[in-house]
């Protein structure tokens, strides 16, 4: 996410302790990176550590704008994620979260985000109207899930012939 302004930063925080109150394992920046630390590093981390499995890429127009532009440490990200993102294009460890729409409805993604499914946190209602849907996707148990394949009708196995109609 980029430090837009100080109440992005403190939504960001929100949404953090809403998921850690509901039992999932956040690493953020304020929580996790020290003085002293190598921010590169801990961004790095978040591809390499195999314990990561999903990576919350908090998308505003200011994330977009430096992400594209390759600039300020969202640039250096863009880089670390958009490498990991094309490279392994069935991945869906990084998960657009969409925080505005631009004045033709179109969410505000980096480019390399832009083919991605991505979730909407615009406002507080979509916020509300979504969580479920995030807190099941980073716990592997989604709403719907897709049955076991049955067995052919017997239609299709037989090799007697069966009447279309009874006409």
């Amino acid at each position: 996410y980029s430090w837009t302004d100080q109440s992005h930063q403190e939504l960001v925080k929100h949404w953090a302790d809403r998921l850690i109150a509901d039992g999932v394992d956040v690493i953020l920046d304020i929580y996790d990176l020290k003085e002293g630390d190598d921010k590169y590093v801990f961004m790095e981390s978040m591809i390499t550590d195999t314990k990561v499995t999903h990576v919350l890429v908090i998308c505003d127009q200011v994330y977009a704008e430096k992400a594209d532009a390759r600039k300020a440490g969202v640039g250096t990200e863009s880089q670390i994620i958009s490498s990991e993102v094309y490279a392994k294009v069935k991945q869906s460890k990084f998960i657009p979260i969409v925080c505005g729409f631009d004045n033709d409805g179109e969410p505000f993604l980096p480019a390399f985000m832009k083919s991605r499914m991505w979730i909407n946190f615009s406002s507080s209602e979509a916020e509300n109207e979504n969580w479920e849907q995030l807190v099941r996707l980073l716990y592997g148990k989604p709403q719907h899930v897709k049955p076991k394949r049955g067995k052919a009708p017997a239609f299709v196995t037989s090799d007697i012939p069966m009447p279309i109609s009874e006409a």
